[in-house]
């Protein structure tokens, strides 16, 4: 045993080092390193809760008061060599010293590199969540342990592109027509069964058809991870893409853009679906609410509406069913802000923070449509959904969405901002602050859907102008534009309109 505590140059005795991990000669300076092994994760948790349990007020860190910002530069450096040993005592001391936050989650992230088993990166990245809870690269991390990401996925936005195929894409389709009389058949408001248009015919559908429901809560049944698909190419992409068509009932051939997922032939009214995956670039709906008022429902509403409004003599353009593409978000975290108070003579600064917990932050997939479209939106109900099947848009035009993953969280984000501010005393609690801003860091996306809503679409006109009316397809809720007196423009304006 005494002979590994000799130098083995000059046959001197080996002294250790200041920094425990080494041992040196004093008479040649040979130094030689201790391998040790690295502790579990698990147990450098359990050494910082003890650590802060018994720690006294005042009382200076356990180990002495560091230069954390030089100490993470090595961590990272011996991360990048390899040198295991010498990152984890980097990282060890960084988590003892006095380090914010964002430091210590810094810290945990390299630490799940100094690791090889999963279950001890999973440690380390909960905790990187502990600290900072929007941090997107331990979210994505443990995407990838649970299975949810493939890192073959990941790519680089700022260098994604989108590629349009050379030549025309075939595509298939499927066709619905009457078994008895050969019409076109439809589904039923709750897509649970196909009926004749013609004939009447009814045809239900077996456990194989389009009828199973979503939760609308909580990532599941449609609800996507936010940062494992934004991570994908399927965040950063807009459809591009060029399909070539033939009809089978009268053989003419369409070039169809990719806003297009159906298409009812205008020559022969034969009734056809494209598929919704034709090119990988194109991320496709997971829900959607059927239609549940008829075009005839419509038209009554309308001339209802039309009465209600003083407009006379309009020249109604056809009403006509489209399915509108939209985003929904769920957002949490917390929302931090600050501002001043008056105390007696003097305004005080204050600050607090705001969680929040909001379910389908909705955002258009598409900017053609006009603005009456975010009213309408919001008079949807979310008890209609259920999960997306081709077969609902049988006789349904539905457009694609023009707006990527990523753009229409961010509109999300501001959305929500907008929200917060025009109702500043949920913020504050009900107290009046002055000079409130806020400050979203904290606020995070956890996940999202694609979902089809259906609107009913019409324009008319009145002594040469042009109005655009919009009709809820689930509820047959009108909201549009019409021609006002000066009188009625200031009502309007009064109320908000």
């Amino acid at each position: 045993m005494a002979e590994m505590n000799v130098c083995p140059e000059c046959g001197a005795k080996l002294y250790f080092g200041g920094d425990g991990r080494s041992r040196m000669c004093e008479a040649c300076g040979y130094k030689e390193a201790i391998h040790k092994d690295i502790p579990k994760p698990a147990e450098l948790v359990r050494d910082l809760r003890y650590a802060a349990q018994y720690a006294q007020p005042g009382q200076e860190p356990s180990v002495f008061r560091s230069n954390v910002r030089l100490l993470l530069a090595q961590a990272k450096g011996a991360v990048n060599e390899g040198n295991r040993e010498e990152a984890y005592f980097c990282l060890e001391k960084v988590l003892h010293a006095d380090a914010d936050d964002k430091q210590c989650a810094e810290a945990w992230l390299w630490l799940s590199q100094v690791y090889t088993a999963p279950e001890e990166r999973r440690v380390c990245l909960e905790q990187v969540i502990v600290h900072e809870p929007n941090n997107p690269l331990a979210r994505r991390g443990l995407a990838i342990l649970d299975g949810r990401l493939q890192k073959a996925d990941i790519i680089d936005p700022n260098q994604v592109q989108a590629i349009a195929p050379d030549a025309p894409q075939s595509v298939a389709a499927e066709q619905f027509q009457c078994p008895r009389c050969a019409a076109r058949m439809n589904y039923t408001p709750d897509g649970r069964a196909l009926v004749c248009e013609f004939c009447s015919y009814r045809q239900e559908l077996t456990g194989d058809g389009p009828v199973e429901e979503i939760n609308t809560y909580g990532i599941g049944g449609g609800e996507q991870d936010f940062i494992a698909v934004l991570a994908t190419e399927k965040g950063h992409v807009p459809p591009v893409a060029m399909r070539a068509f033939h009809c089978m009932g009268c053989g003419i051939e369409f070039v169809l853009g990719p806003a297009a997922l159906s298409l009812t032939c205008p020559y022969c009214d034969s009734v056809y679906v494209t598929e919704a995956a034709e090119t990988r670039e194109i991320h496709p709906p997971q829900a959607l609410i059927p239609f549940g008022v008829n075009e005839d429902a419509v038209k009554a509403g309308l001339r209802a509406w039309f009465k209600e409004k003083k407009v006379e003599r309009p020249r109604v353009s056809p009403v006509v069913g489209v399915y509108v593409p939209v985003w929904t978000f769920d957002v949490g975290g917390e929302v931090r802000w600050n501002g001043r108070v008056r105390r007696g003579d003097d305004w005080v600064p204050v600050n607090g923070s705001k969680q929040l917990l909001l379910d389908d932050v909705l955002v258009p997939a598409t900017d053609k449509l006009p603005a009456a479209l975010v009213d309408v939106l919001h008079s949807f109900t979310p008890d209609g959904l259920v999960a997306y099947d081709s077969r609902y848009l049988a006789d349904w035009p539905a457009e694609r969405y023009q707006i990527t993953l990523a753009e229409a969280s961010l509109r999300a984000r501001k959305q929500v901002l907008k929200d917060l501010r025009q109702r500043p005393y949920e913020v504050t609690r009900g107290e009046t602050v002055n000079d409130l801003t806020l400050n979203s860091s904290g606020m995070m996306v956890e996940s999202f859907k694609l979902v089809l809503l259906p609107v009913w679409m019409v324009h008319y006109k009145v002594e040469g102008a042009v109005y655009d009316v919009l009709v809820n397809g689930q509820n047959g809720r009108i909201v549009g534009q019409y021609p006002q007196t000066a009188v009625g423009k200031l009502v309007s304006w009064l109320k908000g309109g």
